[in-house]
Formats: C-alpha cells, sequence, structure tokens
C-alpha cells in the first residue's frame, strides 16, 4: 500500500503470482525434458535472484505486480525441476521416503519464512531505515539466499548425464505419447482430477477455518495462527514417516488412510463445540493430510514416463494451483451463502457454515476412492 495499490488490489499480488506459476509449469516441465533439469533449475533460481533484487527497487505497485508474475515463472523454473530430478536420482523403493522429508522440509520453509521475513523487516527499520525501505530489505535478504541456492545447485547436484539428439527427442517423445494415450491416461486423468480437489483443499482451508474459528468462538487472529502452526508442526512429523511406510507397504493404503481420514476431520471440525476440540480435530486433519501428500507424490512418479517427467510433473501443479485459486473463491462464497443457516441433513441438524466443509470432504474421499480403484503403476 506505500507503493499505491489500494486494498482491493492486494489479492493481485498472490493471484498473479499463482496464475503465471499455473501457466507456465506445463511448459517448463517439458523443457526440463528436453534440456535437462539441473539447467532449467539454475536458470530459475538466478532469475530470482534478479527478481528479489528489482521487485526491492520497485518505484510502485504497477512495477511490483509485474516482477510478481515474473516471479511465479521463475519459481516454477526452479522447484518442477527439482521435483523431477529428485525422482530422477532416487531409487523407486525410496521415492515416498524422499517426497516425504522433501515435504517436511517445505513445510518447515513455510512456517520460518514469515517469521525471518517479519524479523529482517523489523530489524532494518529499528536500526534506521524507513518504513517503505524496511520492507524492501526482506527482498534482498531473498536475492542472497538464491544465489546461495544456485551455487549449491551448481556444485553439489550431478544431474545423470543426457545424450539429446533432435532424431533422439523426437523419438522419445512419440513414444512417451503413444504410452500415455494407451496404458496409463486413465491414471493420469484420475491423478490430475485428485490434484486439483487437494488444491481446492489447501486454498479454502485457511480462510473458511479463520471464518469459522472466528463466529463460533469469538477467536482472536494469533490465536487461529496456533492452532494453525501447531497442526502444521504435527504434520512435519507426519510427513517423513509416512512417506517411508509407503514404501514398504504401498502407495494406496496410505493415500486411503490419509485422504479419507483428513476429510472426515473436515466434516467434524465445524461440529466441535469449544475451541480445544477444534485444536485437536484441526490438528489430526493436519496429520492425515500429511500421510496423503508424499504417498501421492511418490504414486505420480509411479505413473508417468520418466522421459516426460518434467512435462507432466508441471501438469500436475497446474491442476494443484487451479485448485487452490478456485478453492478460496467457492469455499467463501458457500461460507457466506448458508453461513447464519440451520440444514437437516439425514434427519440431523447441520451447520450452515459446515456446508463448505461437508462439500468439499465429499467430494475428496470420492477422489481418493478413484485413486484407489483406477490408478495403476507403471
Amino acid at each position: 500500500m506505500s507503493l499505491g495499490a489500494d486494498v482491493a488490489s492486494i489479492g493481485l499480488f498472490t493471484s498473479s503470482f499463482m496464475l503465471s506459476s499455473a501457466l507456465l509449469s506445463p511448459h517448463l516441465g517439458s523443457l526440463s525434458d528436453r534440456l535437462g533439469r539441473k539447467r532449467i533449475m539454475l536458470w530459475g533460481l538466478f532469475g530470482d535472484v534478479l527478481l528479489g533484487i528489482l521487485t526491492g527497487l520497485a518505484p510502485n505497485w504497477i512495477w511490483l505486480l509485474l516482477f510478481r508474475i515474473l516471479n511465479g515463472a521463475v519459481t516454477a523454473a526452479a522447484m518442477l525441476p527439482a521435483e523431477a530430478l529428485l525422482m530422477d536420482l532416487i531409487s523407486e523403493d525410496s521415492r515416498g521416503e524422499a517426497s516425504g522429508f522433501i515435504s517436511a522440509m517445505s513445510m518447515i520453509g513455510r512456517s520460518v519464512g514469515p517469521v525471518f521475513g517479519g524479523s529482517i523487516q523489523w530489524l532494518a527499520h529499528s536500526t534506521g531505515l524507513s518504513l517503505l525501505d524496511s520492507y524492501r530489505a526482506p527482498y534482498f535478504v531473498d536475492s542472497v539466499l538464491a544465489f546461495l541456492a544456485v551455487a549449491l545447485v551448481a556444485h553439489r547436484i550431478a544431474e545423470p548425464q543426457r545424450v539429446v539428439t533432435k532424431e533422439r527427442d523426437k523419438l522419445v517423445y512419440q513414444s512417451v505419447n503413444k504410452k500415455v494415450e494407451n496404458k496409463f491416461s486413465l491414471s493420469v486423468k484420475v491423478v490430475l482430477l485428485a490434484s486439483f480437489i487437494t488444491g481446492v483443499g489447501v486454498g479454502f482451508i485457511m480462510p473458511i477455518s479463520v471464518l469459522f474459528y472466528n463466529d463460533k468462538f469469538g477467536v482472536e487472529p494469533i490465536e487461529i495462527g496456533f492452532i494453525f502452526t501447531l497442526a502444521g508442526l504435527i504434520g512435519i512429523a507426519a510427513s517423513w514417516l509416512a512417506g517411508r511406510t509407503s514404501d514398504r507397504i504401498g502407495r494406496k493404503p496410505m493415500i486411503a488412510l490419509g485422504g479419507i481420514s483428513s476429510r472426515i476431520c473436515t466434516i467434524i471440525l465445524p461440529l466441535t463445540t469449544d475451541i480445544n476440540q477444534a485444536a485437536l480435530i484441526m490438528s489430526l486433519r493436519g496429520i492425515g493430510f500429511n500421510l496423503f501428500m508424499p504417498a501421492m507424490q511418490a504414486l505420480r512418479a509411479d505413473i508417468v514416463p520418466k522421459e516426460a517427467r518434467g512435462k507432466f510433473f508441471g501438469i500436475f501443479s497446474t491442476a494443484f494451483t487451479a485448485g487452490d485459486i478456485v478453492g478460496p473463491i467457492i469455499g467463501t462464497w458457500l461460507y457466506a451463502l448458508y453461513r447464519f443457516e440451520t440444514l437437516n441433513i439425514l434427519g440431523h441438524s447441520f451447520p450452515g457454515y459446515g456446508i463448505p466443509f461437508l462439500i468439499y470432504s465429499i467430494i475428496g474421499i470420492i477422489s481418493t476412492l478413484l485413486i484407489v480403484i483406477f490408478v495403476e503403476r507403471r
């Protein structure tokens, strides 16, 4: 807002980042298949270095919005090839454990990031920088961290050698497309649907839960933040163990256990009678979600050809991001529509503000069952 944006424009910054990432993910993933994972990763990370500096220097909100759009693209360029390369480097029977570890590290980063960035801003302001300039400081720190990542990837990550020629490239993609059209098309479509629905859940749970906690229990924002943090911390521990277990007993049992249990907890959440019950159910939901995700990520690698793994990971990422964009819109609309009503469902009273929780959970359980029934590993 210090750069001239009004409150209504602030949502553009998040949406533009997600939209550019979603639109470009399949293309960037495909490039990593053709040119090499490491090369695209380095392009993305170096772009993050430059855009961090430019964002810190943005003269007004229009330039800031432009840099956020570009940042969504370079973030996808860094993250998608990294996920595909990880699957390239490890054996099939370790994919779940690796996915769980990466999920845990990502959650730690998302938890620490806001605190770290806020601390940088506070320190910059307390040492004499103006309020506006203090908000620029975290972006420069981000650029330094991205530069360290460039050096780390360049010198410490070895990508399997590829012999890429135009003729080989053509033959490989003809073979891949034929495989996908035949044996794996149904599996890919089901996982795409599940990715979208998972994205819807991730997008809607935060704003809807905040409204629910405030409406039903009158909880202050700091208490809501503590509940989400607690659920996230519990989920970190579950994620790695769940991924490792999926390597031993199979992907589908963990997907079923985590996917269905997390959705059942989502249905129960609006029926809780006090804040302690709600915090417990939210924590159990977090455990279920983190049982589901590592196995799901490993399954994605199991069902697509290695030669086009980047392309398909990009498509899955687009489906997830599309759900993440749609989720808050649909969820908050349903919440507002039924907020003050009480419905009769199968002879039982159900609070209207629980309708978005119920609808999402039913759809999520159906998508989980579709995975268990129809998805086949290669």
